[in-house]
């Protein structure tokens, strides 16, 4: 290999401004082909070089390594105020059931739908179907055996949204044992805390009889209105769909996929 004809100085400042101006990670071997002379090992080293300069100035950057590649972010202690100037901007939103969906494929990819409806007990056609528009799994071949079903993983931009440098650093069966015992914890603390500071609940209203005892014999006192039974009795809300409309809306999913 040739030596480099970039000192240190000037590869660092190059790094950086890719880094910059990239939309996506940038890998080490796209770097080194940029910087003739130097290896993997080296853009790391210089990649580290940047982050410590970064730390010692005080920067509100740092340069962090997702999907393979290298990344110029913004320093997670400052995400508060990075989200207040972009809070006109919608974030991606998933909801429970696409994310049921996502970690089962990201835990047990490849996978097919079948074998993902079979864990999560219902169709999941129409929140794969979101996952794919949004980049976040994608086809990655068929399985063998009969009709040859489709085959799900996830896909880089799946790494980049959570931040993973690759599937290896996904959470393995005790940190998330861990990881939902604190939120089981943290949970019960607010749960205790929104208790402890909640307004004294209100005595319960005094009854007809105990008001009339308060205004003495001999008043006038009006007729009761209707209780609250009668009142519940003539109700004119709209009743929620029932459970067997909804399940048949949830068959028609089913057979349209």
């Amino acid at each position: 290999m040739s030596e480099p004809e970039l000192s240190a100085a000037q590869a660092r400042a190059i790094i950086e401004s890719i880094l910059l101006t990239a939309e996506d990670p940038v890998s080490p071997a796209r770097l080194c082909d940029v910087l003739d002379g130097y290896r993997a090992g080296d853009v790391r080293e210089m990649v580290d070089a940047l982050n410590r300069h970064y730390q010692e100035s005080g920067h509100g950057l740092t340069i962090v390594q997702v999907a393979g590649g290298y990344q110029l972010a913004t320093r997670p202690d400052l995400s508060v105020w990075v989200r207040r100037f972009h809070r006109d901007r919608a974030p991606m939103r998933l909801s429970q059931a696409a994310l049921e969906a996502l970690a089962i494929v990201a835990f047990r990819q490849p996978i097919t739908r079948v074998e993902i409806d079979n864990i999560r007990g219902v169709s999941s056609v129409g929140v794969l179907q979101k996952l794919m528009e949004l980049g976040l799994i994608r086809l990655v071949g068929r399985a063998e055996g009969v009709g040859r079903p489709m085959l799900f993983g996830t896909t880089k931009e799946f790494l980049v949204h959570f931040g993973l440098n690759s599937l290896a650093d996904l959470p393995k069966p005790r940190e998330l044992e861990e990881l939902v015992a604190i939120g089981d914890r943290q949970a019960q603390d607010e749960e205790q805390a929104s208790a402890a500071t909640a307004p004294p609940e209100a005595g319960p209203a005094p009854s007809t009889a105990e008001q009339a005892a308060a205004l003495g014999p001999g008043r006038d006192q009006a007729p009761p209105g209707p209780s609250g039974d009668a009142l519940a009795g003539t109700s004119t809300k709209d009743e929620p769909a029932s459970a067997d409309r909804l399940q048949q809306d949830g068959d028609d999913g089913t057979q349209a996929g």
